[in-house]
């Protein structure tokens, strides 16, 4: 085989190896520990003490997919109006080639843990494993998405202020939510917006809609208001469904689309 096997090494009680992957003997690896050494340098050489960033990695079962996420300090939170949002710097890797190493910069409300992605086209960096990954593609990320947050905050403030109703918000529900998402997800963000609550489908789909269709309550979304009333809260129940999905990558990729889901919204209410 014109390749090589990647293997887990034993770990705690498991003394298993576990292969979780063959690339090709072209494809440089990225080990995650470079992607932390590089994302820590990043921070430096933006003057962010690394000491005073909160870090969350998360790994699939068996080692071969990683994300990293670095909450900035407190001085680089916002709070639209409802609870503070944090700036954070996100690395995705794989020692497996299933994906390319990203960095990209979005905000986090503490209260939900949701996501929303900020400067995707400008603050994104997507690499293939070939070659060595540099400091300088997550030190521009990370320059460049904190030079952006000041623009995205005032779109965090038009949403906030750009009021909407049920009645308005049902029909793009149904038509362009629908389409993109999905039948489950938009019936989830119709019962969302009209009472804070997640649901599960019960009736039947033949003959129903998102909005007719019936479903059973499972839980109360944190941080979503009673009754959905502005854009940011559409955004922010966009990121609630964007984050209940299991794996990492589509989660990115859902909250990714977000602002062009809410775009008709945004177009219709001026914001």
């Amino acid at each position: 085989m014109n390749g090589s096997t990647i293997v887990r090494l034993p770990f705690g009680d498991d003394e298993t190896l576990i292969p979780v992957g063959v690339v090709s003997k072209d494809y440089s690896l990225v080990p995650h520990h470079a992607v932390l050494d590089i994302a820590t340098e990043a921070l430096k050489a933006a003057e962010i003490t690394p000491g005073n960033v909160r870090a969350q990695l998360t790994l699939t079962e068996y080692g071969e997919r990683m994300a990293l996420s670095l909450y900035l300090p407190d001085k680089y939170t916002f709070d639209p109006g409802d609870g503070p949002m944090a700036m954070c710097l996100e690395c995705l890797n794989s020692v497996d080639g299933s994906t390319r190493f990203r960095a990209l910069m979005g905000w986090f409300r503490f209260v939900c843990s949701n996501g929303l992605i900020i400067g995707v086209t400008r603050s994104d960096v997507r690499r293939r494993h070939i070659g060595d990954l540099r400091l300088q593609d997550v030190g521009a990320v990370l320059t460049s998405g904190l030079k952006e947050a000041e623009t995205e905050k005032k779109n965090f403030e038009c949403w906030r202020k750009a009021e909407i109703t049920l009645d308005q918000l049902a029909p793009w529900i149904e038509k362009e939510l629908r389409k993109g998402w999905g039948f489950k997800a938009a019936t989830r963000t119709y019962h969302i917006a009209r009472s804070g609550t997640d649901v599960e489908i019960v009736g039947q789909y033949k003959g129903n809609s998102p909005t007719s269709i019936g479903v059973r309550k499972t839980k109360s979304v944190p941080g979503a208001p009673a009754k959905c009333s502005n854009l940011f809260d559409v955004s922010q129940i966009l990121a609630w469904l964007a984050k209940e999905r299991r794996d990492v990558q589509e989660q990115l990729e859902w909250r990714e689309q977000i602002p062009e889901l809410i775009a008709p919204l945004t177009n219709r209410k001026g914001a």
